[in-house]
């Protein structure tokens, strides 16, 4: 938390501690003194004073909310400040209606109009659901509030003034009441702010209810009063908590869903009636059956609409799971049919690389012939002999590059023939390493070979060649002059063990998995445009595979690459 979060929180502590200091002090001080009053009058106007700094503090979104909360305490704390000068100046009871009264009841429309604006901000498709549910448990409150509170109040007096101000009190807390049960529903109630707030209402109510249930209580007691001065004092703890930014936030509800709270909610407004009937039959009052009907129906038409919106989004959720069920298949089926026509597709590309192969294989072949015959004639001039060397090199080049291709062909259509036989693998090594040293001293390379004496392997010759063939000439080919390359060949654990080492430019780690992949080059390559296919290590992998071995690779870029390959001996399964 930041050092501003931190002096924040401090003061929403300190108003918190000052409040129940002064709470507390409010009960020490002589009953119906004037400085009780003062005291009382001062804690309510400072939770308006509080509800304002921290407003213009934590600047919510929706300042007005918070401003209209701190209207409704103020007009709260004008009549206090009314009311006590009748008891602790006039010395006398005031008057039913008294120009308190007008103050006392202006604050509840404030308050219940700031909550509503919170409440607004909630999600569309959220707030009717929400609204419902606090239209349940709003209207079981208010039956409650018309059984006890209301209709003793209008059949004890005959004054329709006092009357209309006596039902002005339990209205304004139905009212009060139905924002706070609605807010309650959104996610806002696991903030501190917001229990602050809830906390700070439901004593607001606990207390009138009291009030309006036995006046006279309020005579000779200060618990009634104590809960009004916290009351006071939790409103202005909200204001001042950083976390009353998030009460005016635009966050979604739980939805249309039956969650835990709502559920309850559901299941009180259902067992209202029923209770109230039992409280009244316990109590020996008269059942006041008009208004457990109309309430009765007044629930029952609601749960109907909450169940219809539950039914309705149990009808949409089960279309959009269709629909998203026949996207699912009709993309599965779309992708089958890709899948099919990649193959198709894959296999004509095949076709047409053997074609193509064997085609140009033939004249190829051609060529190279008739260029060695020419060439070994010896009746050519110096600059002759050099030109069709460079003929003779880059056709042999091609014919290399269509023999690859010719491979990879056979291989992909699984037409990969092996003569195998008992071989001297030893052998093999030596011979195609001395084969290679030309290459290697014309770039400036030093090529060594350690062959052991191995035991025979079952293996086919041809493409034991071709095998150390690709990896010497990569190894010499990605080593720069003065590098230098070594071929080792020794017996390890019942298998026989060719490691081709460089000290090359290297392989990024990265790349490392692809690089037995069909045409893939590493970046180092690329980089330095050297050339190649990409083919020669999917060939080696091919056949090290078809012989039952292995190949791996190790490499750092820029220090070198070493490839292992590990055959078994004996029988060639």
């Amino acid at each position: 938390m930041t050092a501003a979060g931190l002096r924040t929180m401090t003061l929403a502590r300190m108003y918190l501690l000052a409040g129940l200091a002064a709470t507390g002090l409010y009960f020490v001080l002589p009953w119906n003194s004037r400085g009780q009053s003062l005291l009382y009058d001062l804690i309510g106007a400072s939770s308006a004073v509080a509800v304002v700094v921290g407003t213009r503090k934590h600047r919510p979104s929706l300042a007005v909310a918070w401003y209209l909360f701190a209207a409704g305490l103020m007009a709260f704390a004008v009549g206090d400040v009314i009311f006590n000068l009748y008891a602790s100046v006039w010395h006398r009871d005031p008057p039913i209606p008294s120009v308190a009264d007008v103050f006392y009841l202006a604050g509840y429309p404030f308050l219940a109009a700031g909550l509503v604006l919170l409440v607004l901000r909630v999600r569309p498709v959220d707030r009717r659901v929400g609204i419902v549910d606090a239209a349940l448990l709003t209207v079981a409150f208010a039956i409650c509030q018309w059984i006890f509170v209301m209709h003793p109040l209008v059949e004890g007096s005959s004054d329709w003034v006092a009357n209309i101000v006596a039902l002005s009190y339990p209205a304004m807390d139905v009212l009060l009441l139905a924002s706070l049960v609605f807010l309650a529903l959104t996610p806002t109630w696991r903030t501190p702010a917001y229990r602050y707030l809830a906390a700070s209402i439901v004593l607001l109510l606990v207390v009138d209810e009291v009030y309006g249930i036995k006046p006279e209580s309020a005579s000779g007691t200060s618990a009634l009063d104590a809960g009004w001065l916290l009351s006071y004092v939790l409103w202005g703890v909200a204001a001042l908590t950083p976390s009353m930014r998030d009460l005016s936030s635009s966050r979604a509800a739980r939805g249309p869903g039956l969650s835990t709270t709502r559920l309850v909610v559901l299941a009180a407004a259902v067992a209202t009636a029923p209770i109230l009937l039992l409280v009244e039959h316990l109590a020996h009052r008269p059942v006041d059956a008009v208004a457990l009907a109309v309430g009765s129906a007044a629930l029952s038409a609601l749960v109907l609409v909450r169940l219809a919106g539950l039914i309705r989004s149990l009808d949409g959720l089960r279309r959009a799971e269709k629909a998203a069920r026949d996207e699912s298949e009709s993309a599965q089926r779309q992708l089958a049919l890709q899948n099919e026509q990649l193959l198709e597709a894959g296999r004509v590309k095949d076709e047409f690389v053997a074609l193509i192969s064997h085609d140009l294989r033939t004249p190829l072949t051609s060529i190279m012939g008739y260029l060695e015959l020419t060439i070994d004639e010896g009746n050519l001039t110096e600059e002759q002999q050099r030109y069709l060397d460079i003929v003779n090199r880059n056709a042999d080049r091609l014919l290399r590059l269509v023999n690859d291709l010719l491979f990879v062909a056979r291989l992909e259509a699984g037409q990969l023939d092996l003569h195998p036989g008992e071989l001297d693998l030893a052998a093999v090594v030596r011979q195609s390493v001395a084969e290679a040293e030309p290459r290697a001293a014309a770039g400036g390379i030093e090529l060594t070979c350690e062959a052991s004496d191995v035991a025979a392997v079952q293996a086919d010759r041809g493409r034991m060649f071709q095998l150390l063939d690709n990896l010497v000439s990569n190894a010499i080919k990605f080593t720069p002059a003065g590098g230098d390359v070594r071929v080792s060949l020794t017996p390890v654990n019942g298998v026989v063990r060719l490691e081709v080492s460089d000290t090359g430019i290297g392989i990024a780690t990265a790349e490392q998995t692809r690089l037995f992949e069909r045409f893939f080059r590493a970046s180092t390559a690329s980089d330095r445009q050297i050339p190649g296919t990409g083919l020669g290590l999917y060939i080696a992998r091919a056949i090290v595979e078809a012989h039952g071995g292995s190949i791996a690779v190790r490499s750092e870029p820029g220090e070198g690459t070493s490839f292992c390959v590990e055959l078994p001996t004996g029988a060639h399964g």
